[in-house]
């Protein structure tokens, strides 16, 4: 994957001899050429990050449809369980897809591991890491009150739409939130995505950006329970207040391990509260609102 060079020959006269081996050839232009080629630049790194964002959602789907296509040739007679189902998410959308086209990106641009900053946390960092999922989901329980506030309520995740599943079923999934959704989601996201719009915007634009290209990823997950399109909105609103403060959150720590272990705990945190309102009698009749307000 050859990224354009947009800034070698600003600023240079002619016959000089760019950092990359070109000759300037002519200076017709002069500033308003280069910023042209600075626009360009901007434009190939949105496009590029929407294509590696949204292809996290498109090739799921493709790498399913042997499954599917199997399942017809030798049709399975027992359906999946819920645990099962989500595995399978986990595998293709997450360790496959996400981690796949992450990986695909480094080798294709020639990068090295370090690009996307995994690093040992140190010890403030572990405070930041028990820190930060509460300060995402009082964001998010804000936006939401914004959302009850104006007559909304936002979608709720399709995980609460499993029917004849026992509460300890919500415990099972925190492991594979702090092992699987938050490292991969982040390695994609923030590490790549969000990595590579920094190189040619500032850094809070560039936050904004992957935010953007980040939410839509839960589409399926929001929609699915038949919520209205302004629920479904309500919830990505959100969505991106969370994911805002996990692109900070990198950008200030430069270590994508805090913000993945971040995301996962947040998750978790999640979870755990459905668990406790589902199994708590005084607890039960809030299970909704409060469901909703931690962005589930």
């Amino acid at each position: 994957m050859t990224e354009p060079n947009t800034d070698s020959t600003d600023q240079q006269p002619v016959g000089s001899v760019t950092a990359d081996g070109h000759i300037v050839t002519s200076d017709v232009g002069g500033n308003s050429g280069g910023s042209r080629r600075r626009l360009l630049g901007k434009l190939w790194a949105i496009v590029l990050a929407a294509g590696l964002g949204f292809g996290a959602i498109l090739l799921p789907a493709a790498l399913v449809l042997p499954l599917l296509a199997a399942t017809l040739v030798f049709p399975i007679e027992q359906p999946l369980s819920p645990l099962a189902e989500l595995a399978i998410n986990f595998v293709f959308g997450q360790i496959l897809a996400m981690g796949g086209i992450a990986a695909a990106y480094l080798w294709a641009t020639g990068k090295e591991i370090s690009f996307v900053r995994i690093r040992k946390p140190t010890l403030g960092q572990v405070l930041v890491i028990a820190v930060a999922p509460f300060v995402v989901l009082f964001s998010i329980g804000i936006v939401n009150l914004i959302s009850f506030s104006l007559g909304v309520q936002a979608a709720s995740h399709s995980l609460l739409n499993f029917e004849g599943i026992e509460p300890t079923f919500y415990l099972v999934l925190i492991p594979f939130m702090i092992f699987i959704v938050g490292p991969f989601e982040e390695l994609l996201y923030r590490g790549i995505i969000q990595t590579r719009l920094t190189h040619s915007f500032s850094r809070p634009t560039a936050i904004v950006l992957a935010s953007f290209i980040f939410v839509p990823i839960h589409l399926t997950a929001y929609s699915a329970g038949g919520a209205s399109l302004v629920q479904v909105l309500a919830a990505f609103a959100a969505l991106f207040a969370g994911s805002v403060i996990y692109g900070a959150l990198y950008e200030w720590t430069e270590n994508l391990t805090v913000v993945a272990l971040a995301h996962g705990l947040t998750n978790s945190v999640q979870l755990l509260a459905v668990y406790v309102f589902t199994t708590s009698e005084e607890l039960s009749e809030l299970a909704n609102q409060a469901t909703v307000l931690l962005g589930l």
